[in-house]
């Protein structure tokens, strides 16, 4: 997924972040938790082709 797609969720406010820097957000696990959980529904087909392994990574599991 690319960073851009990651800062138009944030932007959009789907997706709680806080700025680190110019280019880079800040996601807790809780907010990435919540937003894969329930996101908007248009993106449902499209967060369900995620690698699930990564998508475990993420969210603090063991891959």
């Amino acid at each position: 997924m690319s960073l851009s797609t990651v800062c138009f969720w944030v932007r959009r406010g789907w997706l709680k972040a806080t700025k680190r820097s110019a280019k880079h957000y800040q996601v807790r696990t809780w907010h990435l938790k919540q937003f894969l959980s329930n996101p908007p529904q248009h993106l449902k087909k499209r967060i369900a082709s995620l690698d699930k392994e990564a998508i475990n990574y993420l969210l603090g599991g063991r891959a």
